[in-house]
């Protein structure tokens, strides 16, 4: 019973990083640059890695926006910045990431009007670093709940920048003790 008792959060958390999706601007294509109509990516339960290269223009920059949808029973524990760096050798690898709920990007980047949940700078000194509470800070919460969310990540300098997002959506707290004590019942009836 002691095994099972220490097994199962540690079988608990590798089921809840399993799964998820990998999308790679330079594999899957450039994701959409139209804030209104941003690429619906099916992020899973898991870890969803992230991978943008954007660099500046003469119309404000290469906007990426994505949007997914956090189903019920879940929550983004965590938004890891797994990398921000420049592929050619560039020195300017600080891009934007900015944060809203709900399946369009309202914030205007030119205006500065509409809602944004928070943002962060992709400092190479942040890499490996959660995200979230910085990108909620404006009234989101950590983790954020099921629901309809939407990035915009961006570089405004003159440096290609890869940014590497890990997004990871895990059970509910309040659903994580059932499935615990599921775990802990099947061990018992397996000793039985």
């Amino acid at each position: 019973m002691r095994t099972a008792a220490l097994l199962t959060p540690a079988v608990i958390a590798s089921t809840a990083l399993a799964g998820g999706i990998t999308y790679n601007e330079n594999i899957d294509g450039d994701l959409s640059g139209d804030r209104f109509a941003p690429t619906f990516l099916a992020l899973t339960q898991g870890l969803n890695s992230i991978t943008m290269d954007v660099v500046s223009s003469d119309t404000g920059g290469d906007r990426d926006y994505f949007t997914f949808t956090v189903d019920p029973g879940l929550v983004i524990e965590s938004v890891i910045l797994a990398d921000a760096s420049n592929p050619n050798g560039g020195f300017d690898s600080t891009g934007f990431v900015g944060f809203t709920s709900g399946n369009v990007f309202d914030f205007d980047p030119d205006t500065f009007q509409g809602t944004l949940l928070g943002f962060e700078l992709t400092a190479p000194e942040l890499i490996g670093t959660d995200i979230l509470p910085a990108l909620t800070s404006q009234g989101g919460v950590a983790p954020a709940p099921a629901g309809d969310y939407t990035f915009w990540v961006q570089q405004t300098g003159d440096d290609l920048t890869q940014i590497t997002l890990d997004i990871i959506i895990t059970p509910a707290p309040t659903t994580a003790a059932p499935l615990a004590l599921a775990g802990l019942l099947a061990a018992r009836r397996r000793r039985a």
